[in-house]
């Protein structure tokens, strides 16, 4: 990567500057045309995966802050440096599921998206070869064009017996290693600081993305989006030392995550009604459940999905469910004998979006107002612990829900998609409607919220507006 100081970020000139450096940002670069000169403005620094490990430290943590009037607690987990969110990620890459796109025209609910799974689908698969996901046995649920790029990892011993008691449980799609060109995934559950460097990450990843006219402008921030009138001219930006500068370019790519994207637009009077609003992340819970048969030495850490909790009409009431299988780190039994006879499940529920939650700026910087999650979601985590005895095919001897997590670091909303100025931010192809050479990548624009983790379909939705233009 070509880095660069202010003084020639401010003197050259620019064909694309994107904010930030993470997922949405680099497959967003990936797909635009060879010949245009690309800026990247990122407010972190570069560390080397090395040092990172040495220093056991997640380097650029955001301290957000929040107004919560809920009832539980609640953070949002952002990194600002090079990579972003990819370096403590876990690989989890699941596709949504064809009815998270239509929530509400198929159950009532929710809204639905200005775009449909089929829209996406030979997209996904560009991007899971890009990442090079492992997996399998999913199609009848998530029907694909392309086979996956690598096959899914070692099957944990209670996998197998779940896959062949019903279809709806499959191996987790997943972009921790499974024989490619990085390390084989270790298995030892660690995945956020992932000591082999196994699962994909941009700064592991960098060669892919490599072109002679990209360019890094690191330790600067973008604060705002210059405008005459519906045309962006150029971004005001502030360096380490606290100063600002301007500078100009023809397209302006926000992928500064859904909270700081929205910021920048709120800073920049973007007079959306729904900027800011139906900030939302799905909730989770591990489960314990010791049972009647050995369990755990699978090839990666989350090596099951299940999705008998997922489909159907009690969406119309209860969110949605994805349930996944760990194998490491395991939980382990005192019974003698029976030292590995537990499973170890979590439960991902989807939310419903509510317009009262949503960043607002105090003093120029952005503030989390929190109301809590719908009860849509607790009724949807509700109905996975009654229905549990009835899909799982082992006995039960015992069952121990552990906490309601207070994240799933997934930050989504803030600049939600829509067909027109009144239901969204941005349209389909992450533009937005006040100025349509600016666009807003990222899970800022889901206005609904699946179960399945939002990486690979950020991902997908930043190459189809590159492709777009």
């Amino acid at each position: 990567m070509n880095i660069i100081d202010i003084e020639k970020a401010k003197a050259d000139s620019w064909d694309v500057v994107i904010a930030g450096t993470s997922f949405a940002a680099f497959f967003f670069a990936l797909h635009l045309p060879k010949n245009l000169r690309v800026l990247f403005v990122e407010k972190g620094s570069i560390m080397a995966h090395q040092d990172r490990i040495a220093a056991k430290w997640h380097d650029g943590l955001e301290s957000i802050e929040q107004e919560n009037s809920s009832k539980n607690g609640k953070r949002w987990i952002a990194h600002s440096t090079f990579g972003g969110n990819s370096n403590c990620w876990w690989a989890c890459t699941p596709r949504l599921h064809p009815d998270d796109f239509g929530l509400f025209s198929r159950y009532g609910v929710g809204s639905d998206w200005p775009l449909t799974y089929d829209d996406l689908e030979e997209i996904y698969c560009d991007v899971e070869e890009v990442m090079e996901i492992s997996g399998g046995g999913s199609d009848h649920l998530l029907p694909r064009s392309r086979p996956f790029p690598a096959p899914p990892h070692a099957f944990s011993r209670s996998d197998k017996a779940l896959q062949a008691h019903s279809r709806d449980w499959f191996a987790q799609p997943s972009a921790r290693s499974n024989g490619t060109r990085r390390p084989v995934c270790c298995a030892n559950g660690v995945c956020d600081l992932c000591p082999i460097d196994s699962k994909f990450t941009i700064l592991n990843s960098l060669d892919l993305f490599e072109r002679p006219r990209f360019f890094l402008l690191p330790r600067t921030e973008v604060r705002r989006v210059q405008r005459t009138g519906k045309l962006a001219t150029a971004l005001t930006v502030r360096t380490s030392d606290q100063r600002e500068h301007t500078i100009k370019a023809d397209l302006f790519a926000l992928g500064a995550n859904a909270l700081f994207n929205a910021a920048i637009l709120l800073r920049s009077g973007f007079q959306n009604p729904n900027l800011g609003r139906y900030i939302h992340e799905q909730i989770s819970q591990i489960v314990l459940l010791d049972v009647d048969i050995p369990n755990y030495f699978g090839g990666t850490s989350i090596t099951g999905h299940g999705y008998p909790l997922y489909v159907g009409d009690h969406r119309r009431e209860a969110g949605a469910v994805l349930i996944e299988n760990w194998n490491s780190p395991p939980s382990i039994r005192t019974d003698r004998n029976r030292w590995t006879h537990r499973l170890k499940l979590k439960f991902i529920a989807e939310d419903l979006p509510r317009a009262e939650n949503r960043v607002v700026l105090r003093n120029d910087e952005p503030v989390v107002e929190w109301f809590g999650h719908h009860e849509y979601a607790y009724r949807g985590l509700e109905r996975a612990h009654r229905e549990l005895k009835n899909i799982l095919p082992f006995k039960i001897d015992s069952m121990a829900p552990g906490a309601i997590a207070n994240t799933e670091a997934h930050i989504q909303g803030t600049t939600r998609m829509g067909r027109n100025a009144d239901t969204g931010v941005v349209d389909s192809n992450l533009k937005t409607f006040e100025a349509r050479n600016v666009l807003a990548l990222g899970s800022g624009c889901f206005p609904s919220c699946s179960p399945a983790n939002p990486t690979l379909t950020l991902s997908a939705l930043s190459v189809r507006a590159a492709k777009a233009l």
